[in-house]
């Protein structure tokens, strides 16, 4: 059943490959655009600033426009109607998309820290390698349950399709990523200090550069949110 259940997902990931361009080619397009400007003197240094924002983005991407969009597209066309006559359950669902996922988002990491390490000078001496995986895959897994209680939060299907939208790129524009919090006006640096994008990308950045994890909030904010959204996207979970 749940190898069943991982073969699904990944024919679900594999069927959509521009979600998988979007999301792994959008942090290189990024990273090719300001390649004119990170090259020289310190361009290791500011490669390892901007390393946790490009990751996040690409966990965000399989999360919200892979991942959340195709259950709610599943959902539409009652696709899923048939796992309700199983023993399938909703936790058996969302951790089968979890771990399905788990091997592309580490794979697109790897590549982009080589790409990053050749031809921008970082280092990745003396990294904790396993600390960062864990918070990454922490925050992928935040991700994907806050994705999949937007896809299920709505009774109509297709309207769950906007309100993923409108959440994934709200969480873009206020969270750090498409605008530095230190760039905002007061209140929005209070909003995107309050969203999870900010915590993913501190947190999965002490991991890299070695920072004590309870530096700040963030990291109890990342597994608290977590939780929350777990337990929300069993209770709301849909399968039609």
């Amino acid at each position: 059943m749940i190898a069943g259940l991982i073969k699904y997902h990944l024919l679900v990931l594999l069927r959509e490959p521009l979600n998988l361009f979007f999301g792994f080619g959008l942090p290189f397009l990024q990273l090719f655009v300001m390649s004119g400007s990170l090259r020289g003197e310190g361009s290791g240094e500011m490669m390892n600033g901007a390393l946790p924002v490009f990751v996040i983005i690409a966990a965000m991407v399989l999360c919200f426009t892979d991942s959340a969009l195709s259950h709610a597209y599943a959902r539409q066309i009652k696709f899923l109607r048939r796992l309700r006559m199983t023993p399938i359950k909703p936790i058996h669902y969302i951790f089968t998309g979890i771990i399905s996922r788990i091997g592309v988002l580490i794979l697109f990491a790897a590549s982009f820290i080589a790409v990053t390490a050749v031809f921008f000078d970082m280092s990745v001496e003396g990294r904790n390698w396993a600390l960062f995986i864990a918070v990454l895959l922490l925050s992928f897994i935040m991700f994907y349950l806050i994705g999949m209680f937007f896809a299920n939060l709505l009774k109509g299907a297709k309207n769950s399709q906007g309100i993923i939208y409108v959440v994934f790129f709200g969480l873009l524009l206020l969270g750090g990523i498409m605008l530095p919090v230190e760039a905002m006006p007061d209140v929005l640096q209070t909003i995107s200090n309050a969203l999870p994008p900010t915590y993913a990308i501190n947190v999965l950045g002490f991991a890299w550069n070695g920072t004590n994890l309870f530096y700040s909030y963030y990291f109890i904010a990342m597994v608290v949110t977590t939780v929350v959204f777990g337990l929300l996207s069993l209770k709301f979970f849909k399968f039609e």
